[in-house]
């Protein structure tokens, strides 16, 4: 489905029956704050007139916020890569944090974070299930916990990237995602378009299933042309599809106009060694005891993939971000293999200026590089990605 400007009056109609059909929430609310309207007609707003006294402390909580924030200043999108460096992927959807639940997040993680010597933060954000009413609004509480790890960022001087990262629910139903992804940006856009330049957004984690090439390249002209009614030069990141693979940049169409756009892609390669025992791949969960040590066609391995997006990215003058690589450790205890993979990856994105971001920063023994039962560094990996930090000596 071609959601475009002139066809969103159907997509808002859509809304309601899209979100009754995928067992979203439909909770409606008297009041939507101003700060979230969107749509080119004012449709998706609400008569100032008939705020709630709730509703208008909210906008004057998240005003106040706002101006505490550096003014935006343009960037052009060679310079922002160069700003992200080092990054990693935290705070991701599931956690309980993003339902007001139990959770092993406190704000001293991104302060962590910025004193170990990364520069970025990536945030995963499942923005689908906090849809709150049948025009597509975000739920204002939601919002508010966004904001706050936004303001996190931003006090600790970090790039921080808005990953809309409903990429399974799109898979499955495109013609839901359609209605769904562009009422999610108009939202976002609007809420988020006087924030410092440090605040980057991505429009789809890994597209893929039914959101194949064919599609994904009708829609990304029209989800950067609502983000571009309010954030003209704003930096946006877009991928390819499989999953952000390397293999199909080739595939990937921007619009050439757009000079403030990243690209990005993944690289879990060889998966039967990042992903042995993982449950969710069927084809590597009974694997284990597969290593990587670094041998020299284990190297030219990852050498071939990212000279090829070296190629693609100069060829088509676009910037590269490394959105996500890392290794799954809860079935393999062969630390040093996994700190040399990653020390592989993260040089030979250094190597040729591409920002990058490791999954992940904490989930227990699964990707994470920081220890929260223990409370300290998986020191071999911190080294790994960041050899010159004293957190990792």
């Amino acid at each position: 489905m071609h959601i475009s400007q002139n066809t969103w009056a159907k997509a808002l109609l859509l809304t309601a029956t899209v979100l009754a059909a995928s067992a979203l929430p439909a909770v409606t609310f008297a009041q939507i704050p101003t700060s979230t309207a969107v749509g080119p007609d004012a449709q998706h707003n609400v008569s100032g007139s008939r705020e709630s006294q709730v509703v208008q402390e909210q906008i004057r909580s998240f005003n106040s916020l706002v101006g505490t924030w550096p003014k935006y200043t343009e960037i052009s999108a060679q310079d922002q890569v160069a700003a992200m460096g080092a990054g990693i992927n935290i705070i991701g959807g599931y956690d309980p944090y993003w339902t007001g639940g139990k959770t092993t997040f406190t704000d001293a993680d991104i302060k962590r974070v910025k004193e170990a010597g990364f520069k970025t933060i990536r945030v995963p954000l499942f923005t689908f299930k906090h849809i709150a009413d049948t025009q597509g609004h975000l739920d204002p509480k939601w919002l508010d916990r966004l904001d706050h790890i936004i303001d996190l960022a931003v006090k600790n001087k970090l790039t921080v990237i808005l990953d809309e990262h409903d990429f399974e629910d799109c898979a499955k139903d495109v013609d839901a995602c359609a209605v769904l992804l562009p009422n999610i940006w108009y939202d976002l856009s609007e809420r988020y378009k006087d924030a410092p330049s440090s605040v980057v957004f991505e429009l789809l984690n890994e597209p893929n299933g039914g959101v194949d090439a064919k599609i994904w390249n009708t829609w990304v002209p029209d989800l950067i042309s609502i983000v571009r009614e309010t954030n003209p030069t704003r930096n946006i990141i877009v991928g390819p599809v499989m999953w952000n693979s390397a293999d199909q940049l080739s595939t990937l169409e921007l619009p050439a106009a757009d000079r403030h756009l990243i690209a990005t892609f993944h690289y879990y390669t060889p998966m039967e060694f990042t992903h042995q025992g993982a449950s969710w791949t069927a084809a590597f969960e009974k694997l284990r005891g597969v290593r990587w040590t670094g041998t020299a066609e284990q190297q030219a391995a990852i050498d071939t993939t990212f000279d090829k997006v070296t190629a693609w990215s100069k060829a088509n003058n676009r910037p590269m971000f490394l959105g996500e690589y890392g290794t799954y450790g809860q079935f393999n205890d062969q630390i040093d293999d996994r700190a040399a993979w990653t020390r592989a990856v993260s040089k030979a994105a250094d190597d040729r200026g591409f920002a990058r971001a490791y999954w992940y920063y904490q989930d227990g023994g699964g990707f994470g590089v920081w220890d929260a039962e223990k409370g300290q560094w998986v020191k071999p990996l911190l080294k790994a990605l960041l050899p010159n930090s004293p957190a990792a000596q």
